[in-house]
C-alpha cells in the first residue's frame, strides 16, 4: 500500500487508537484478592465425626488386642500364631513373668509377624548379664506391670514397636509388640471408606479442605489443597495424628481507575478523530494532486502531436532555406528536441506515479540507439564546447527496451548539457555476461558526495554554485533510475576524481536464434 494513502493513514491512526484505548483501560485496571468468610459449621462437625470414629477404631483395636491377650498360648506354637496373627500389626506375643535371670528363661515368645531371620527385641522384667539370655531386650517396669493398677495398658517405645500389656489371673503378663505403621495403614482405609458419606457436607459447601493422614497423604479434599494451609485441626490418637487442614478463601475483584480510564478513553478518541481528519485531508489532497498530474498528462499529450509536426515542418523548411539561415533553424530543432524530452520526462513521471509505467522489450542495437541520442545532442555540445568521446561497441543484436534506453542516455547527457558546459564526456558502452555497461562520464564540476542518492529523487536539484544559470526539473536522474530499475538493473552515480561518473547496467540477453525446419 502507498505510504501516502489515506487508508494507511486511517488504519494506523485507528490502530494507535485502539492501543490508547487498551493501555488505559490495562493502566486503570485494578485487581486484589479479597478473603472470603466461610461457614465453618460443615467443618467442624466433620470434626467431631471423624474424633468420634477415630477414637471408636482405637478402643476396637484395644479390644481385640485384649482378647488376643487373655487367649492362653497353645503348646503348638504354629497354633498359637494362625490364632493371634488376625489382629493387625501384632509381631509378637510374649508371656513373662520371671524377676530373675533364671525364671526369665521359662517366658514364652512366640513371634507372629517376623520376616525369615529377623531377631526381635524379647520383653523381660530382669536386667542381669546372665549370658544365656538374649541380647536384644526390652526391659518393663515390674512392680508397675505385676502388682499396681490398672492391670492393662500401652507403652510407647521412641522408634520401636509399641506395646501393649495385659496382666493375666495366672500372674504373668501378656505382651504384645505392636506394628503401629500397620495398625495406622489399616485405619487410613477405614477413615477413607468412612469419610466417602460424612464428607459430603464439607464437600458442598466447597472448600478449600482436606484430610491428611499422619504421613501427609490426603485421604479426602475439597477445592485447590495445594499450597500451604491456613489452619490446621489435629485429631490425635495412640496411632498417630490426623489433621484437618483448612484454606481461606479468596476471590479475585475487579474495578477501575475512573480518572485514568476516562484519560485513555479520551486519548484514543481524539486519536480517532484525528485519523478521520488526516483521511479526509488526505483524501481531498491526493484527488487534487491526481487531477493535477491527469491535467499534466493530457497538456503533455496535446503538447507532443504539434510538436512533432513542428519538427517534421522544420527538415522540411531545413532543406529550402538558404545557408545563413540554417544555424538559425538548426536552433530552433535543438530547442523542439530539448522540449520533447521534457514532454517525454513529464509523460514517463505521470506513467510512474500511477503505477501505469511498462517495459517493452525488443531485439535492437544498442549502438544505433546511442547513435540515434547523440545525433541529437551534437549541435548543442558543439555550441557549449563540449567533447564528446565515444569507447566500445555495443553493435550486437539483445533484447531490451529501446525507447527506455535512449530517454535515459538522453537524460544523462541532458545532466551534462546543463551543468559541465566545456567539459569533456565519454560515453563507454560494454558487454560483461549478457549485462550492457554504459557510462558517462564528464570532467565538470561534479557531485558532491552527500548528494550521491538525493539527485535520484524527483524534484531535487544540488544547491550548489554548480546550478547557477541552470534550469530543469529535477526529474531527468529520477526517471532514468526509475527505467533502469523497470528493466530488471541499475544506474548509480559511481566515486570519481573529476566530475560526475553514472554506470547504468542493464540484462540485455542475445537475440535468440531463428529456429530452423527439420530437414
Amino acid at each position: 500500500m502507498n505510504l501516502r494513502s489515506p487508508w494507511l493513514s486511517l488504519i494506523l491512526l485507528g490502530t494507535l487508537a485502539l492501543a490508547l484505548a487498551f493501555g488505559g483501560a490495562r493502566l486503570a485496571r485494578r485487581v486484589e484478592n479479597v478473603r472470603v468468610e466461610r461457614d465453618g459449621a460443615p467443618l467442624r462437625g466433620f470434626e467431631e465425626a471423624l474424633q468420634t470414629e477415630l477414637s471408636r477404631l482405637e478402643q476396637l483395636y484395644e479390644k481385640h488386642a485384649r482378647l488376643v491377650a487373655n487367649t492362653p498360648p497353645d503348646s503348638d506354637a504354629a497354633k498359637t500364631k494362625k490364632n493371634a496373627e488376625w489382629l493387625v500389626g501384632l509381631r509378637q506375643l510374649s508371656l513373662i513373668g520371671a524377676r530373675t535371670p533364671a525364671d526369665a528363661k521359662n517366658d514364652v515368645h512366640i513371634p507372629i509377624d517376623a520376616r525369615i531371620g529377623e531377631e526381635l527385641p524379647l520383653p523381660a522384667f530382669v536386667r542381669g548379664n546372665d549370658p544365656g539370655l538374649p541380647k536384644k531386650r526390652i526391659i518393663l517396669p515390674a512392680d508397675e506391670l505385676l502388682e499396681s493398677e490398672p492391670d492393662r495398658g500401652w507403652i510407647a517405645q521412641p522408634g520401636q514397636s509399641t506395646i501393649f500389656w495385659q496382666r493375666l489371673d495366672s500372674g504373668r503378663v501378656a505382651v504384645l509388640l505392636i506394628n503401629v505403621e500397620a495398625v495406622r495403614a489399616s485405619m487410613n482405609k477405614r477413615i477413607a471408606a468412612w469419610t466417602g458419606e460424612e464428607f459430603e457436607p464439607v464437600r458442598v459447601a466447597g472448600g478449600p479442605d482436606a484430610l491428611l493422614a499422619p504421613d501427609d497423604t490426603q485421604l479426602a479434599s475439597v477445592g485447590n489443597t495445594t499450597a500451604q494451609p491456613n489452619m490446621l485441626l489435629p485429631l490425635r490418637t495412640r496411632f498417630g495424628t490426623w489433621r484437618l487442614a483448612s484454606w481461606d478463601r479468596f476471590e479475585t475483584r475487579e474495578s477501575f481507575h475512573q480518572p485514568t480510564l476516562l484519560a485513555g478513553i479520551g486519548a484514543a478518541v481524539l486519536v480517532a478523530m484525528l485519523g478521520v481528519f488526516v483521511f479526509a485531508q488526505q483524501r481531498a489532497a491526493n484527488r487534487l494532486a491526481a487531477q493535477r498530474v491527469s491535467f499534466v498528462n493530457s497538456v503533455s499529450h496535446e503538447l507532443r502531436t504539434p510538436l512533432t509536426n513542428m519538427l517534421l515542418n522544420l527538415d522540411l523548411v531545413a532543406e529550402q532555406v538558404p545557408e545563413p539561415a540554417e544555424a538559425r533553424l538548426g536552433l530552433v530543432r535543438e530547442e523542439a528536441g530539448r522540449l520533447g524530452r521534457l514532454i517525454e520526462n513529464v509523460l514517463t513521471f505521470s506513467r510512474g506515479e500511477q503505477g501505469k509505467l511498462t517495459i517493452r522489450a525488443a531485439a535492437c542495437r544498442p549502438v544505433l540507439v546511442i547513435d540515434s541520442v547523440t545525433a541529437q545532442f551534437a549541435a548543442s555540445f558543439e555550441r557549449k564546447k563540449i567533447a564528446l568521446l565515444r569507447k566500445g561497441d555495443a553493435a550486437e543484436p539483445c533484447v531490451l527496451d529501446p525507447d527506455a534506453l535512449a530517454q535515459i542516455i538522453a537524460n544523462l547527457l541532458s545532466n551534462v548539457e546543463k551543468y559541465a558546459p566545456g567539459s569533456e564526456v565519454t560515453l563507454t558502452s560494454i558487454w560483461e555476461n549478457g549485462v550492457l555497461i554504459m557510462r558517462v562520464a564528464d570532467t565538470g564540476p561534479g557531485i558532491p558526495a552527500h548528494a550521491a542518492e538525493r539527485i535520484f529523487y524527483p524534484f531535487e536539484r544540488v544547491d550548489s554554485l554548480i546550478n547557477e544559470g541552470s534550469t530543469g526539473t529535477g526529474l531527468g536522474l529520477a526517471i532514468a533510475r526509475e527505467l533502469a530499475q523497470e528493466m530488471g538493473g541499475t544506474l548509480a552515480l559511481m566515486p570519481s576524481e573529476r566530475g560526475a561518473t553514472f554506470e547504468l547496467r542493464v540484462p540485455a540477453p542475445p537475440v535468440p536464434e531463428p529456429k530452423t525446419a527439420a530437414a
